[in-house]
């Protein structure tokens, strides 16, 4: 499956944070993803190491949820998600793509993290995330 990022919502989306990059695209990948699996979520937990690039998908999940998010530092890079029917949602994005994108941005001019997001946004969510734990109430 592909989720698809619309136009307006990714220039909103670099509007809030500045730039467009890999991170940002996942967030708003994320947020979307949970959106169309649970209905809109009303609480969502971020778990990422505490440091740029990870953190930046933060602001792509601003950008989808209204909703109250909350970061916690952690190792891999997942988001936890609660609509108001109570169901929900943990996506984890594979440890693979983590790893490729934070890599790449080390040594990469915004130009390139442009590039890296448009390569983020034409994933599909099989390739970006690991299998998504539902749990429905």
């Amino acid at each position: 499956m592909l989720t698809r990022v619309p136009r307006e919502l990714l220039e909103k989306a670099v509007s809030l944070h500045g730039h467009l990059g890999p991170f940002l695209v996942i967030g708003l990948k994320m947020g979307l993803k949970a959106w169309n699996t649970v209905g809109r979520p009303v609480a969502c937990e971020v778990t990422a190491p505490g440091e740029k690039p990870y953190l930046c998908c933060v602001d792509g999940l601003k950008t989808v949820l209204d909703g109250s998010i909350s970061v916690k530092n952690g190792e891999s890079l997942s988001a936890w998600f609660r609509s108001a029917s109570g169901s929900q949602l943990v996506l984890r994005v594979r440890a693979s793509i983590v790893e490729k994108y934070a890599v790449k941005y080390a040594g990469t001019p915004w130009e390139g993290c442009e590039q890296d997001a448009f390569e983020v946004a034409d994933a599909s969510d099989e390739e970006l995330f690991e299998p998504e734990l539902l749990k429905r109430l």
